[in-house]
C-alpha cells in the first residue's frame, strides 16, 4: 500500500486507502483482540470476530466513500477470511461466506489482487523485518500452506475477480500493475 499511495494521489476519483481487520476504531480494536499472540480462541470465535470488524468497516467506512463515488483500496478482505478460516482453520469457505453475507451484503470487491510469494521468500522477508509473528502467523507451516492452497482455489475458480501477480516483483512494479489495472478497471465503468 505504500509503494501505490503516491501514484493515486491526486486520482479522480480519490481513492481511499483502508485495511482489514481494521479501518474503523471498533475494527480496530477488534483487531488487537485478532491478533495478540497472548488471546486464545477457537477458530469459530476468531471467524466472528472478523466478520464484525468487517461489518463496522464496510458501514462505516467502505460503504460512505463508495457512495460518494470514490474508489476504495483495501488490504485483506472476505477472500482472506475464505482463506484463513475457511481453508486454514478448517470452516469451509461456504460456512465462512455465509457468516460474512451480512457482514459484507453487497459490497463485492471489482478486483482482487492475489500477491503470490513463494514459502520460502515469504519466510525471508518475515526474519528480514525481525517483528515478531502475531496470532495468525505463529500458528505454523502447515496452517500457512492450507491458507495458500485456499488462495490458489479461490483464484482458480474466480478468474474474473481474482488477479494473480507475482510479489517477487519489486514494490515499485507491483504497485504500478496495480494502478495500472485499477485505471483499467475505471475505463471499463465509464465506457458504455
Amino acid at each position: 500500500m505504500r509503494a501505490i499511495r503516491p501514484l493515486l494521489t491526486d486520482s479522480e476519483p480519490p481513492t481511499h486507502f483502508t485495511r482489514e481487520p481494521g479501518g474503523t476504531l471498533a475494527a480496530e480494536r477488534i483487531r488487537e483482540i485478532v491478533l495478540d499472540p497472548e488471546v486464545e480462541m477457537d477458530a469459530w470465535t476468531e471467524a466472528y470476530l472478523y466478520a464484525a470488524a468487517r461489518a463496522d468497516h464496510v458501514r462505516g467506512a467502505i460503504l460512505p466513500r463508495l457512495e460518494a463515488g470514490e474508489n476504495v483500496l483495501c488490504e485483506r478482505y472476505l477472500d482472506s477470511s475464505l482463506a484463513y478460516q475457511g481453508f486454514g482453520r478448517g470452516l469451509g469457505v461456504g460456512a465462512v461466506r455465509a457468516l460474512n453475507a451480512y457482514a459484507v451484503g453487497a459490497v463485492v470487491p471489482d478486483r482482487t489482487f492475489y500477491l503470490r510469494l513463494d514459502k520460502h521468500e515469504r519466510e525471508r522477508r518475515a526474519r528480514e523485518l525481525g517483528v515478531p509473528p502475531d496470532r495468525i502467523e505463529a500458528v505454523g507451516a502447515d496452517f500457512m500452506r492450507r491458507v495458500e492452497e485456499g488462495f490458489e482455489e479461490l483464484a482458480r475458480l474466480e478468474t474474473e475477480r481474482i488477479e494473480v501477480l507475482d510479489a517477487s516483483l519489486s514494490a515499485r512494479e507491483l504497485a504500478g500493475l496495480v494502478v495500472g489495472r485499477m485505471r483499467e478497471l475505471q475505463y471499463t465503468r465509464e465506457v458504455p
